[in-house]
């Protein structure tokens, strides 16, 4: 039988909410503050160095030298390890009002939250600011409401790559919900993404849901400080309800929108579209 036994303990006299490993170290949000602790020869956790400037740091996720932070209200800050230094530099931060439940980093310069009011959101470093203080901030990327509340982001996928697959997806991201939900985020290249906007524009317009509410104004951003317009994200769950609707509606739907891989001027058509949806929908 495999037993563990304890090698090591020590007081932070705060409370660890979240930790991961960095360039071999332990980094742990406590309290307000993010720590990196070494593992040193003697088998003990030294504190090598700290961040502040949180109102309590829940989330931690590490990417190369990157560390993303996800703040109780402030939402979130991407910072900098220098070994060398044996520091943190704060590279960019988001200055909004978010209260966050999830973070995760889709690369080295873009971050995608999720906050307390069903939303989700994603921030970039924005390398074209004209001055320092500009450069330092977090700018908006993307806004959608999810409808649930996110509490998990982990980046991977439930399926295996299918070499077959015609939809070039990129940094496949999974997120868990409170109320049990499994979901996939992926990256589009542009020339896939203004042809599934085409789709669930035309999905849209042809049906209604129960609500009798417009798709644009239910997956609006919507807080208790921010309301503005759904960008950045597509509904898959809306562009998969395509291979459920009458042959007549779906034909509708898709008039006029040319499939992305194709060569042909004009619009695709309707049965090829479904097949090209069908196809990309095994993705998860």
């Amino acid at each position: 039988r495999t037993h563990l036994r304890l090698v090591h303990e020590k007081e932070i006299r705060g409370a660890p909410f979240d930790m991961d490993v960095l360039n071999g170290k332990l980094i742990v949000a406590i309290n307000s503050s993010v720590r990196l602790f070494e593992w040193t020869a003697e088998k003990e956790l030294r504190l090598e160095c700290s961040h502040f400037n949180y109102i309590t740091a829940l989330f931690i996720k590490v990417k190369g030298d990157q560390v993303l932070v996800g703040d109780l209200m402030r939402s979130m800050t991407i910072l900098n390890y220098k070994a060398v230094e044996s520091t943190f530099e704060e590279v960019a931060k988001d200055y909004r009002g978010m209260w966050m439940t999830a973070v995760e980093f889709i690369d080295a310069e873009t971050a995608l939250g999720a906050e307390a009011s069903h939303n989700l959101f994603t921030c970039e470093i924005d390398r074209g600011a004209d001055n320092a203080d500009e450069k330092r901030r977090l700018a908006e990327a993307g806004m959608f409401y999810l409808g649930e509340m996110v509490n998990v982001f982990q980046r991977g996928s439930l399926v295996s790559s299918h070499v077959d697959n015609p939809l070039p997806i990129e940094k496949p991201i999974l997120y868990g919900t409170v109320d049990g939900t499994i979901g996939l985020i992926v990256q589009l290249p542009e020339k896939y993404f203004r042809f599934f906007s085409d789709v669930e524009k035309g999905v849209a317009k042809e049906t209604d849901n129960c609500m009798r509410i417009e798709h644009t104004v239910y997956r609006q951003f919507a807080s208790e400080k921010l309301v503005d317009k759904a960008v950045g994200f597509i509904d898959g769950d809306l562009v998969e309800s395509l291979l459920d609707m009458p042959r007549e509606t779906a034909a509708a739907a898709l008039a006029g929108i040319q499939r992305p891989d194709g060569e042909a001027e004009g619009s695709s058509s309707p049965e090829e579209l479904i097949k090209f949806i069908e196809d990309i929908s095994r993705i998860h």
